[in-house]
């Protein structure tokens, strides 16, 4: 019986097995909500676009609208009317259309946004064009489509292509075509300046495309707005008959875009938004019903993270349809808290604090997310756990144990408060279960399943001896029970040999290694009993009877964490919720922590239902967590890839200082641009940052510190600002990181300035300071020194006064005796004089005696020449000549001059240096009249006339620059 049984059990696994696939969207994916009072602008919004940086840019009909993920922006065009398109170009302009309006808005290098008109290049009989409903940007031309015109810019130049009819109703880009719907015409492509026809482009007079997208081998998808889905390809166009179709065309299509994966999410005006396959099925719908504002979805754009942006009628909706994770709630009409879950007979059932619910699991022809769960028969009220024991699904309710067998639930016992059935490893065929009451002993019998008989468990008797609620118990390798109670701690019990009652029950306090604080838990991981608390996670040393620290619990997460629970799944990965964080482990090979992946799901953390956390793994696929408001399923494959660019930005500084005035609007496509520099005045900033991640945004936390301020991290905390005040002079460096609901971390962002010191702390103010300083130090060592002096001088002074008085009457004498010297000296020096001048003069008178002498000897032997015979005539000749020579007195001069110099102190070098200009003959002229000779005396020193030397005088009297007032003699006797 017990092998039928297995065979039975393997059976049912391999009938559910074929539902997992079906697992997908059987819930719905979360949904946040902005409405206008959150973002502050109006209330429709008709395109969505996200920049490289990650923010989202909405047409608004109050502006272009920004958000970063913490704050909204909005930048009004200049007639201030309804932004209806939005585009950006490789550079990260972006383009903007509105009524009557478009052009572009750029950002300089501090980040703050500037808008440019290109209306001004509309020809003046065109600008009356209404909205612009579509914006196209290549690198070469830029198209403006409104439904009178496209106007295309190339060059700088704006030209406009008209409708065939009278307007165009659409607009749209496939591949790289430009496809546009003339109203009444049809369908055309836009080839340079000409509208093309499209085959079979005529169908649609009078009826709104919504969209033209790819789809395979060279066709499209054409979605009109009432008469449902259409393929194209170059033959024509055909109806698609799909369950998308129907949808649409009951409720209308006015908005679509293929998704990344090649899905497609279309947007109605009536019935909020459908994601379908490639097939044509709809796989998941988001109404009002299941987490969006309106019904009313005018555009839709998927972001980086491949979640969808939703512009409604009144509101914007951001779809997080590519998380791993989607919620099972009161929309699928689950109601309560969850906390037990199981799959079996392609069923899903789920336990909360109203019942058991299940849902099917298959496809039924109609979309899996429109089925909703229904209730258990029998299973009404508190389900608390839900165990697989041999096969057997085992309820524990509030009122009772049952078995859940063909659908329905079948009670086995009435003991109130069943929580948890444990097959005792140690007594093979025996079950234990912990009630409000205590522990209870089964044994099971040899009866399976099959045909429909219910499993023989019999109950033999509570066992005796511990008398509390037992909810978390485990057994360990020696048969142990180990209890965790919530308010009293941590049991340990040991049951009789013949299970008849409890032989022993040990509570363990804080003097076995335990912390004080409760609660205490007890999971089994690894086959290894594991004992968490606030302070950590412990496990037990039966040697010592203690508890310790759990070494590879701490090498992962660090010592003295408050752990809530950890959990195993039948796979081996390892939950926990830690402080404030939720995740698993994924090891990857064997031993308890050998190798390992962390993946964190802290969006999830304050949702578990706190002292119930649980978590169901069908399958690696699939995996069931409970939360306070139903269940959430996660799905790791089925979404791929979490790992998306995570940017972070700094979105503004301002500077407190000067009344709140921005330095850097934070706008920049490139990173923060070279520091910038301040003066000392400005030390008070305000840095606000943001990290455009819009999935679990709520969930987004923020570190920052200022390098050269302070050199540890802030805690991790939501906040997204934060003020600095006061700073000194110095060189800084603001750095700020993000992490996600997951735990993934952004790169670190850098704002770097500069303090400069203020002007009497400059290197300049500094310099003078320290020179001050060195004189003043200067100055005090030279007055200390001067008054040592002056001491010293007085001292001085007082001794030589007495030597003074001493040596005054000595030098009257000396004095008296000194006159006497130099008197005689004096005398002797005049004397001295006097003979000079008297051999001078004799000397001169000498030479003038000679000189007349000379001459009137020359004279004479001229008259004798003349009369002379001529051998006598030419021996005279020869001695007058002799006597000529003779007359030059060079010789005579010289010593003349030599003794002149001595007696007149250096005449001749101060009348050569005053007046260099004069001659020698010049120059004894001038010693002859300082000799106050007669010009008769002079001439035969000069030999020449006494004319001559007049002559003479008055050539020397211009040298000197003479007025004629001024005598020449008493002029050279001053010389």
């Amino acid at each position: 019986m017990r092998l039928i049984s297995y065979i039975c059990l393997l059976l049912l696994l391999a009938s559910t097995f074929n539902a997992l696939a079906q697992m997908e969207n059987i819930g719905s994916p979360n949904v946040a909500s902005f409405s206008r009072t959150t973002y502050q602008a109006g209330t429709q919004n008709w395109a969505i676009l996200q920049d490289d940086r990650g923010l989202v840019y909405f047409a608004n009909n109050k502006g272009l609208l920004e958000f970063d993920g913490t704050n909204w922006q909005v930048f009004p065009l200049p007639n201030e009317t309804i932004v209806r398109s939005v585009a950006i170009d490789a550079k990260g302009r972006l383009y903007i259309g509105g009524q009557d309006e478009f052009g572009y808005l750029e950002f300089d290098n501090k980040g703050k946004g500037v808008y440019r008109s290109l209306t001004d290049l509309v020809p003046t009989e065109l600008r009356s064009f209404e909205d612009i409903w579509k914006i196209y940007i290549s690198e070469e031309v830029s198209l403006f489509c409104s439904k009178k015109a496209i106007f295309r810019l190339e060059d700088g130049k704006m030209k406009a292509i008209l409708p065939k009819g009278q307007r165009f109703e659409n607009f749209f880009k496939l591949n790289d075509k430009i496809l546009v719907q003339d109203f009444e015409k049809g369908l055309f492509e836009l080839e340079g300046e000409q509208l093309v026809a499209v085959a079979g482009g005529d169908r649609f007079p009078g009826e709104r495309i919504t969209a033209i997208l790819p789809y395979e081998q060279g066709r499209s998808l054409l979605i009109t707005f009432s008469k449902g889905i259409f393929c194209m390809d170059q033959q024509g166009v055909q109806p698609w008959k799909v369950d998308a179709d129907v949808f649409l065309k009951e409720h209308q299509a006015y908005c679509a875009i293929q998704l990344k994966n090649g899905k497609y999410a279309i947007g109605t005006p009536q019935n909020g938004l459908i994601i379908m396959g490639h097939e044509g099925d709809v796989e998941l719908h988001l109404s009002k019903k299941n987490g969006l504002q309106n019904n009313t979805v005018l555009s839709v754009a998927q972001d980086i993270q491949q979640n969808l942006w939703l512009g409604l009628d009144n509101g914007i909706d951001y779809a997080e349809i590519n998380s791993p994770f989607e919620r099972i709630c009161a929309e699928e009409d689950l109601l309560g808290t969850g906390y037990a879950s199981v799959v079996q007979d392609g069923k899903l059932y789920l336990g909360t604090n109203q019942g058991l619910f299940y849902k099917e699991l298959s496809k039924g022809g109609s979309s899996l997310n429109s089925q909703k769960f229904k209730l258990v028969e029998n299973a009404l009220g508190q389900v608390w756990n839900i165990n697989e024991i041999d096969g057997h699904v085992v309820i524990c309710q509030h009122k009772g144990a049952s078995f859940l067998k063909d659908g329905r639930a079948e009670p086995f016992s009435n003991i109130q408060g069943a929580w948890k059935f444990l097959k005792l490893e140690s007594q093979p065929g025996y079950i234990l279960k912990g009630a409000y009451s205590g522990l209870y002993l089964y044994q099971a019998g040899d009866k399976g399943t099959v045909g429909g008989q219910t499993p023989d468990w019999r109950l033999l008797r509570r066992l005796e001896g511990f008398d509390e609620s037992a909810r978390i118990f485990e057994e360990d390798q020696d048969g142990n029970i180990w209890i965790a109670h919530a308010y009293k701690g941590l049991f340990k019990v040991k049951l009789s040999d013949d299970l008849q009652s409890v032989e022993q029950v040990k509570l363990y306090d804080p003097s076995s290694g335990l912390p004080e604080k409760l609660p205490i838990n007890v999971s089994k991981i690894r086959n290894e009993l594991v004992f968490t608390s606030p302070e950590g996670v412990f496990k037990y040393d039966k040697v010592s009877d203690r508890f310790i620290p759990h070494e590879g619990f701490v090498e992962i997460f660090g010592s003295g964490r408050n752990f809530h629970r950890v959990l195993e799944d039948k796979f081996g990965n390892v939950w926990f919720s830690v402080d404030h964080e939720f995740g698993m482990l994924k090891v990857q090979e064997q031993g308890i922590f050998n190798k390992f992946d962390v993946f964190y799901f802290n969006q999830i953390q304050e949702e578990l239902v706190d002292g119930f956390e649980y978590v169901y793994a069908y399958d690696e696929q699939n995996v069931l967590i409970g939360t306070e408001k139903g269940f959430v399923h996660y799905s790791p494959l089925q979404n791929k890839n979490i790992d998306f660019p995570f940017n972070l930005l700094i979105r503004k500084v301002t500077s407190i200082t000067e009344r709140d005035s921005i330095v850097y609007w934070g706008n920049t496509i490139e990173k923060v641009p070279q520091a910038f520099a301040f003066p000392n005045a400005m030390n008070d900033f305000r840095f606000a940052f943001s990290a455009p991640y819009f999935e679990k945004i709520s969930y987004l936390t923020y570190r920052y510190k200022l390098e050269g301020f302070e050199n540890e991290w802030a805690p991790w905390s939501p906040k997204t600002e934060k003020e600095y005040t006061n700073l000194p002079a110095g060189n800084y460096a603001f750095k700020v990181q993000a992490r996600n609901a997951y735990g993934q971390m952004s790169d670190e962002v850098v704002f770097a300035f500069k303090i400069f010191p203020p002007w009497y702390w400059s290197w300049y103010a500094r310099v003078s300071y320290f020179s001050i300083v060195m004189l003043t130090l200067f100055g005090l060592v030279k007055y200390i020194s001067k008054r040592e002096e002056l001491k010293t001088e007085a001292f001085k002074k007082e001794q030589t006064q007495k030597l003074e008085r001493k040596e005054a009457e000595f030098k009257k004498e000396v004095e008296k005796s000194e006159g006497e010297i130099i008197k005689l000296r004096n005398e002797k020096l005049n004397a001295d004089i006097k003979h000079k001048n008297s051999r001078l003069a004799s000397v001169t008178m000498h030479l003038v005696q000679k000189s007349e002498i000379l001459m009137k000897i020359k004279n004479d032997l001229k008259k004798i020449e003349s009369e002379a015979p001529h051998a006598v005539k030419k021996k005279l000749h020869q001695i007058t000549r002799t006597i000529e020579s003779d007359i030059q007195l060079d010789d005579n001069w010289e010593q003349f001059e030599t003794y002149f110099d001595q007696v007149h102190e250096n005449f001749f070098k101060r009348l050569r240096l005053n007046f260099p200009e004069l001659t020698p003959k010049d120059q004894k002229l001038c010693a002859y009249l300082r000799m106050n000779l007669t010009s008769k005396e002079i001439a035969p020193l000069l030999k020449i006339s006494v004319r001559g030397v007049e002559i003479s005088r008055y050539r020397l009297r211009k040298k000197l620059g003479l007025n004629p007032d001024v005598n020449l003699v008493s002029f050279i006797m001053e010389v």
